[in-house]
């Protein structure tokens, strides 16, 4: 029993008619303001879709590494005549005989000229020892050289296996470092550009300075797949042996029925940070 001073702690039933869903409604949940992609891997199936319209005829190839990087998507117009009349030529895949190829098919050499070794360390910058052990002797066998006596004959003029040549770089908010990089695929490819997730978008096309400094494209990319094109790229076209690497790089892949190149492994696992459909896995190889 309760002394005549003290109060009851029990809690006093609710009055009749009161309204009690005041206190048993939910609070409601705070915004997570608009959806966003989880990894920069699970951008690349709607870019590939939205790249095959960048150009006339275009297909899509990752992981095709550069002289300039990897960019995550590489897109090119593929010339299939020049790659046919390529017929049994191994690829070109090494930037030391892509330099050569390209310095003994300038317009000034005729195919019949015969070359030195030491003519042909000049242009392609590496030593005479070097080329005459390896190089050379890898590009007879590849059926891109003919030896003639104490010199080399190219055995056709080089052209190049793609029309058009076209860079991706996806980033989900570092739009300086996709530009960073972008600008550097800019120096191998015809067209460069950055894509980002849609609300960084909007934040990088208030700094277009950057992107028309670099001369690199912006897209948008929504989850539910639709690709905005914000910013144009530069246009430049030149037949650099980067350029020209990337493109045989990937033509090597294009002949293997492949789309990707090799996809690493840590720990006897392939490092696929995606959470939905992977494009690269799609004739991709692990390393």
């Amino acid at each position: 029993m309760q002394g005549s001073g003290s109060r009851s702690t029990a809690a006093r039933p609710a009055r009749p008619g009161t309204d009690l869903s005041a206190y048993t409604r939910p609070m409601p949940a705070a915004s997570l303001g608009p959806t966003r992609f989880r990894t920069e891997a699970d951008m690349l199936e709607p870019l590939e879709k939205y790249a095959v319209g960048l150009t006339r005829g275009a297909t899509v190839f990752f992981e095709v590494p550069s002289t300039a990087g990897v960019p995550d998507v590489v897109a090119l117009a593929l010339d299939l005549d020049a790659i046919a009349d390529r017929g049994s030529t191994t690829p070109l895949l090494e930037p030391v005989q892509m330099r050569i190829m390209l310095g003994m098919t300038r317009p000034r050499n005729p195919l019949s000229r015969v070359w030195s070794v030491d003519g042909l360390s000049e242009i392609a910058g590496v030593g005479a020892t070097h080329l005459r052990r390896s190089v050379l002797p890898q590009l007879v066998d590849g059926n891109h050289l003919v030896r003639d006596n104490e010199g080399w004959r190219i055995a056709y003029r080089y052209r190049s296996l793609a029309r058009r040549t076209i860079t991706i770089e996806a980033k989900l908010r570092d739009w300086r470092g996709a530009v960073s990089q972008a600008s550097r695929h800019a120096g191998v490819a015809d067209a460069a550009w950055v894509a980002l997730d849609e609300v960084s978008s909007r934040t990088a096309r208030r700094h277009e300075s950057w992107f028309l400094t670099y001369g690199v494209g912006l897209l948008s990319v929504s989850p539910d797949g639709e690709v905005m094109k914000l910013i144009p790229p530069g246009e430049r076209r030149s037949r650099k042996p980067g350029r020209e690497l990337l493109v045989e790089r990937a033509v090597a892949l294009y002949r293997e029925g492949r789309r990707s190149g090799d996809v690493p492994i840590v720990f006897g696992e392939r490092l696929l940070a995606t959470t939905g459909a992977d494009p690269r896995l799609l004739g991709a190889a692990a390393s």
